[in-house]
């Protein structure tokens, strides 16, 4: 298009054209109007022409297309979150027969269980004197391993002082490490009569100043070994015992060695599980016995000892997990049951609760060496 059209054809829209140049414009106007008509009339049939040809349902393919994109996208997250759950629960499935079968194979059953307890019971009041033991547990782990835990309390009366508890994890029926929260010493003979100057005196100072109602625990050291029916007569006697429980005695025995170790009443522990038809060997007449060890008579806490003494030998893994790796590696046991079999049990101090003004009774014994109130309390 020329400038010389574009410039009349502006003064047509503004009017300003002569009646041949308006002419000239019109029909200028009528052919471009219909080569456009010819044109569009022309595309819009080849369009019709393609859309002809094209397959049915092809307008709606795209939203088909994404439908079925989505269907199947939905059907693997599906199969995908199936196939994850039923892995998971294929391996939890896997994993606790397999520690199932391995605790039923290697693991402590419930009878072992109850014995390993009983045993740490027994060896904690052992080697701990002070404390006593009012509850232990055993809880089952996976894969053959159990935990079994001992509380102790050091009370005087029905006070407490302070607690600990021992724990010692098994692993395949063998026991791996401990959890002891405190590992005492043993109680070598420095402890006894022949190391250190007497003293029978001053510790008997703190019950005199004790208010009326006090109970005490008190450790005395002999000046020289007493059997059970001696420290009877010479001091349980003494006392005035109005609780309807035995009075709270733990004594402290030689062994031959320069090894002293607690002798609590074995005939509180049992060896063996208690129930059924062949726990009658093991046991025996239990109640019989520690009515004489209470009694204090010299063949029950013989027996007792001995009994205490074959407990460390035959748990001597046991006793390295509870405290320390190499206790008892170099000290014959044997000889120690042998001494205790051919001596009785000899009797170096004994540990006492009772009231205070109870135990003022004491005071002057030549048995005492050395006494040490080791707690009091208002009663």
């Amino acid at each position: 298009m020329s400038n010389d059209f574009q410039e009349k054809l502006q003064l047509y829209k503004e009017g300003k054209l002569n009646q041949d140049d308006m002419a000239e414009i019109e029909s200028e106007i009528d052919k471009f109007t219909a080569i456009s008509d010819y044109f569009n009339k022309d595309e819009m049939a080849f369009l019709e022409e393609l859309k002809q040809q094209m397959p049915p349902g092809r307008a709606e393919e795209n939203k088909t297309d994404k439908l079925l994109k989505r269907r199947i996208n939905l059907r693997i997250i599906m199969v995908t979150a199936f196939s994850v759950f039923f892995a998971l629960a294929a391996f939890i499935f896997i994993y606790f027969t397999a520690s199932k079968i391995m605790t039923s194979l290697f693991g402590l059953n419930y009878k072992e269980s109850y014995v390993k307890r009983e045993a740490m019971v027994q060896l904690a009041q052992i080697f701990q004197p002070t404390y006593k033991s009012y509850s232990s547990t055993v809880s089952q782990l996976p894969f053959a391993q159990q935990n079994i835990s001992v509380s102790l309390e050091n009370s005087v009366g029905n006070t407490k002082i302070d607690e600990t508890e021992i724990s010692v994890k098994y692993s395949f029926g063998k026991p791996a490490r401990s959890g002891a929260k405190v590992v005492p010493p043993l109680i070598f003979n420095d402890f006894t009569f022949v190391s250190h100057k007497s003293d029978p005196v001053s510790g008997f100072k703190v019950l005199e100043n004790a208010p009326q109602g006090t109970k005490a625990k008190i450790l005395i050291e002999f000046s020289k070994t007493l059997t059970a029916q001696q420290i009877k007569e010479n001091f349980t006697n003494q006392i005035s015992n109005t609780d309807t429980t035995p009075l709270d005695i733990t004594p402290l025995a030689e062994t031959g060695t320069e090894l002293v170790l607690a002798n609590p009443s074995y005939y509180l522990f049992t060896p063996v599980y208690p129930y059924g038809n062949n726990n009658a060997e093991g046991n025996g007449d239990k109640a019989l016995k520690y009515n004489q060890y209470v009694n204090m008579e010299d063949q029950a806490h013989k027996e007792s000892l001995i009994g205490n003494l074959n407990l460390i030998k035959n748990n001597k893994r046991l006793l390295q997990a509870m405290y320390y790796e190499d206790m008892f590696e170099d000290i014959n046991m044997d000889d120690m049951i042998k001494y205790v079999e051919n001596n009785g049990a000899q009797y170096v101090g004994v540990y006492i609760s009772a009231d205070s003004k109870e135990l003022l009774k004491f005071k002057g014994s030549p048995l005492i060496h050395c006494m040490r109130v080791q707690n009091i309390v208002i009663w």
